[in-house]
């Protein structure tokens, strides 16, 4: 795991070296280990590279790395088949001066071009610059489980980089809000798009590289790979079926995979299904020895503590525990953390992943976590939901439903919340709820914020471009797939972001493609059931644990947001929202904003999730815009 920065200068001008070494920099908590840096003769082509020494802690492994042909690669991640596709390489007569997975990307880039990134098995974003034809290849993994983001600067060339932050060392960037995408990301916390909040900064996208030409300034995208892209016989199709011994027997290789490093590897673990599967598989069937880490919350309600000590005892793992509570969430720690995550703190847990980190930090090198598991494996509740979809539309049973639960349980009940939120997703087509299914604020809110009416269809319209296409695919698999090209992204930038602010590298086994192809061969009753989600991987996870740990309610990471919100720290975040001040009043309705506040302390469930999204993105407005990225 590092850090990587590049400067494509047109010819003739000049890199600034004294700003893009600060910019480099700037990254050294994603690889204080090392600072390396490449320079053209021309002196306008700059690569910068902080190492965290994972595979090989050699200087053999510095980069950038120059290849046999003039070409120089900077790499951010793992290759975790790195051992195999060197033997196919010394084959083809390549020789090798280090042990690394990077040599073995460089020589893979030169023997097969862009056709080897299907051969890759691992999370990567890197540059490869070829002189003889200069040329910049940028690409990003399958999922986006590595960041990377690019900005073209206005006199021309590309400027490319792991993290946003490094752009502010150039006296040329200016940042600027993209209020074109503020209705997306008040309404889902995210953007779906290559764009993000900050005007010219881009994403490169999952599973996709960019190819830019120097000497005619242009750059052009291209896709390698995407989610949708299965055969049918490969799966999406209820006639496949997937037996849990043969997914564990896939599943061993992957995790086998993720554990090769020459530092010691831990686990991110709840206690949950997808860690809890993740540690026994390490520890049962390959006999490594981990440390787990488990980030206890203050609320008894909300925190599993008794489960993760007892499966953590029972898989004979050592766990290590951090404290999480609302005024560390609410704390400057909450300035620090956004400052590390480039864009807004779309979930208030990610403190959690970074307290994790930060304890890991003195035993570990490597943290795995199960991320992507409810994504391929059915565990979201608004999967259950469209699984129903079709009988959702019976207003009468469910009207007379309503009617009788308000006589019943009143109308200010989260009960009562709950049930006329499945009256209005009856009301949805199916590919409507699939695109609404993840957002955190309905379009009233988005709309009123924004002073627009318009805006709440402006909100969902490129995510309806990002829907499978086809009728041959069923309701469940084209939500998770649609979540596989959305949600996921943002989910593992938190965890990638989050884990880098204390110099860990977080791996994620889920996220291998052929453990998504694998999954949506589960029967849909066995990714979501009317009486248990995610009945599969609790059928994989038995052979390991006793039913009582396997068949129990999850909660998830979540966290007492709406107590935390009414604390003192929570109501002077609150305040500082419609403050004379605040920069967010420029772009967001104030009196709306008061109005969300004022029905939130009289009605302590309303409001808290598009509050939290609004609190976020004030502080990332400070750190980002007004403050110009420092902290």
């Amino acid at each position: 795991m590092c850090g990587i920065f590049g400067v494509f200068n047109l010819p003739g001008r000049k890199a600034d070296l004294p700003a893009c070494k600060k910019a480099t920099n700037l990254q050294k908590h994603r690889g204080p280990d090392a600072y390396g840096e490449w320079v053209s003769a021309s002196g306008d082509v700059f690569l910068g590279h902080r190492r965290l020494s994972i595979i090989d802690l050699s200087d053999n492994a510095t980069q950038p790395m120059i290849g046999r042909d003039g070409d120089i690669l900077i790499y951010n991640g793992e290759v975790y088949n790195f051992q195999k596709l060197r033997n196919e390489l010394k084959s083809v007569g390549y020789t090798f001066k280090s042990t690394s997975d990077t040599e073995v990307l460089l020589h893979a880039l030169n023997a097969w071009g862009i056709d080897c990134l299907n051969r890759l098995e691992g999370m990567f974003a890197f540059v490869l610059w070829r002189s003889a034809t200069e040329e910049a290849i940028i690409v990003r993994d399958f999922f986006g489980i590595k960041p990377l983001y690019y900005w073209r600067p206005p006199e021309g060339g590309l400027v490319v980089s792991s993290e946003i932050k490094s752009f502010y060392a150039l006296d040329v960037f200016q940042p600027e809000i993209n209020t074109g995408e503020l209705p997306e990301y008040l309404r889902f916390r995210s953007l779906s798009s290559e764009k993000t909040l900050l005007r010219g900064v881009n994403k490169v996208m999952p599973g996709q590289w960019l190819q830019y030409h120097r000497l005619t300034d242009e750059l052009k995208p291209y896709t390698y790979w995407e989610p949708f892209s299965f055969d049918a016989d490969q799966g999406l199709h209820s006639s496949c079926t997937l037996t849990e011994s043969q997914f564990l027997e896939v599943f061993n290789t992957t995790i086998k995979q993720h554990l090769i490093a020459d530092v010691p590897v831990g686990t991110q673990f709840s206690g949950g299904i997808d860690s809890s599967l993740i540690s026994a598989i390490c520890t049962k069937d390959l006999n490594a020895q981990l440390t787990g880490f488990y980030c206890q919350v203050s609320e008894t309600e909300f925190d599993e503590t008794r489960f993760a000590e007892k499966i953590s005892a029972y898989l004979g793992i050592e766990l290590r525990k951090a404290f999480l509570n609302g005024p560390d969430l609410l704390s400057d720690q909450l300035d620090k953390l956004t400052w590390h995550h480039d864009e807004p703190l779309m979930h208030p847990n990610s403190v959690g992943i970074y307290l994790i980190s930060q304890i890991a930090r003195d035993d570990v090198k490597v943290l795995l976590s199960g991320e992507c598991a409810d994504e391929f494996f059915g565990g979201y509740s608004h999967y259950l939901l469209l699984h129903l979809h079709d009988h959702l539309h019976e207003w009468p049973t469910i009207t007379q439903l309503l009617e009788f639960a308000e006589r019943l349980i009143g109308r200010r009940t989260w009960q009562m919340r709950a049930f006329q939120n499945f009256r209005t997703r009856a009301s949805l087509g199916v590919d409507q709820a699939i695109v609404t299914a993840t957002e955190f604020a309905d379009e009233t809110a988005v709309s009123g914020l924004l002073r627009n009416p318009k805006v709440a269809e402006q909100s969902i319209a490129n995510r309806f471009s990002m829907l499978p296409k086809g009728n041959d695919l069923d309701v469940i698999s084209k939500s998770q797939l649609f979540d596989v090209r959305t949600y996921i992204p943002m989910l593992l930038m938190r965890q990638d972001k989050m884990s880098m602010a204390a110099s860990i590298e977080n791996r994620v086994p889920f996220a291998v493609p052929e453990i998504l192809r694998l999954a949506m061969q589960v029967p849909i009753a066995k990714r979501t059931g009317l009486m248990s989600r995610k009945s599969f991987l609790k059928s994989c996870l038995k052979q390991y644990l006793p039913r009582k740990y396997v068949y129990r309610r999850k909660w998830g990471f979540g966290l007492p947001i709406s107590a935390w919100l009414r604390s003192p720290e929570g109501l002077r975040r609150l305040e500082n929202l419609t403050s004379n001040d605040s920069t967010l009043i420029d772009y967001v309705d104030k009196n709306y904003m008061q109005k969300l506040v004022s029905d939130f302390i009289k009605h302590s469930h309303q409001n808290a999730n598009i509050l939290w999204t609004l609190v976020s993105l004030h502080v990332w407005m400070d750190v980002f815009y007004k403050s110009k990225g420092k902290y």
